[in-house]
């Protein structure tokens, strides 16, 4: 919002043009999601629900009675945060709305007074999990990669085609994969969002300085993302949310 919004306002106050740097926006993202999390978060401990002590889990029964859910309010602002600072396309909207989906089936099953129990979770994540992969494909032909997606791998000199369902079946297996295996380190406080900041700052650096930068991508003989600047804004956005929430 803010970045279109600048292009026609810096006509009328120069400093507006500062909007339109990335390597600002990303600045900003990162302060804006820690400072509104920071200060946010703990007005809502008293709405959120209680943990009810989790299996497997180091000092399970300490837990008893911490708020939990907490991902109903920062995951919200990073939604937010996210569509002030960055110019999405449609696929990143997709992506973003499925993000929140899933951290909503998170949130109503901690509501619950019964339990979703296990199976009911992983199949949301799983249903979750298949259209985001629909959408990764579908969209990016359409708008990146109109001959298709290809994979690049190590040790091969020129890139594969792969046909729309392996790449689904791939994709939905990783990003479940993925949900699930941060749903196992979320019980033990603290190792779950460290985890997941120190991929999303790697990630957010090899989109906005590697993929996202054209020159640098061709030296290193490896595909140019050209919307990897705004991807990196994602990333850095969630980056500074989570660092509010630790």
């Amino acid at each position: 919002m803010l970045y279109h919004l600048a292009s026609y306002l810096m006509e009328y106050w120069g400093p507006m043009r500062l909007l339109q740097s990335y390597t600002v926006l990303i600045g900003l993202t990162l302060y804006a999601g820690f400072l509104a999390t920071y200060f946010i978060l703990p007005k809502f401990y008293k709405y959120l629900p209680s943990d009810r002590g989790r299996e497997f889990t180091i000092s399970a029964e300490a837990a008893k009675g911490k708020p939990t859910g907490s991902g109903v309010v920062f995951i919200t602002i990073f939604v937010f945060i996210t569509l002030l600072f960055t110019p999405l396309d449609l696929l990143q909207v997709v992506i973003l709305g499925l993000t929140w989906l899933t951290m909503l089936t998170g949130f109503l099953d901690d509501k619950s007074v019964k339990s979703w129990g296990e199976y009911r979770k992983a199949l949301l994540d799983l249903v979750i999990s298949l259209a985001a992969s629909f959408a990764l494909y579908y969209l990016s032909v359409n708008k990146n990669s109109p001959e298709g997606i290809q994979f690049w791998l190590p040790f091969v000199t020129n890139p594969i085609s792969v046909s729309p369902w392996i790449f689904i079946t791939i994709s939905t297996v990783m990003l479940w994969a993925s949900i699930n295996t941060t749903n196992c380190t979320d019980g033990v406080d603290g190792l779950s969002s460290t985890l997941v900041l120190i991929g999303l700052i790697t990630m957010g650096i090899i989109f906005y300085f590697i993929l996202g930068h054209k020159d640098i991508a061709a030296y290193l003989l490896i595909p140019h993302l050209q919307d990897g600047a705004s991807w990196a804004l994602i990333t850095f956005s969630l980056a500074g949310v989570l660092m509010g929430y630790r």
